[in-house]
């Protein structure tokens, strides 16, 4: 199945979607990921306020290399 849709949708969608951290590919993604396991969860492409940082932040370069998950999770779990 080929799905047709007009190049002005498509832009304006992807203009909103990279607004909230997401591609049109990551978005379908998630969509049919969801779909395959029972049905869409549509809250679940909005990404709250910290998710959005932090994914402006990485593209920013803004990026925290923390090794293996085991000294991820120790610096992460690490008492200031």
């Amino acid at each position: 199945m080929k799905v047709t849709i007009e190049r002005d949708v498509r832009d304006q969608a992807a203009r909103q979607l990279a607004e909230q951290g997401l591609t049109i590919d990551e978005t379908m993604r998630m969509v049919l990921e969801q779909a395959a396991g029972g049905g869409p969860d549509f809250g679940a492409l909005v990404p709250n306020a910290t998710t959005v940082e932090a994914i402006e932040a990485a593209r920013r370069g803004e990026v925290v290399e923390l090794g293996t998950p085991a000294e991820a999770l120790t610096e992460l779990n690490r008492d200031d």
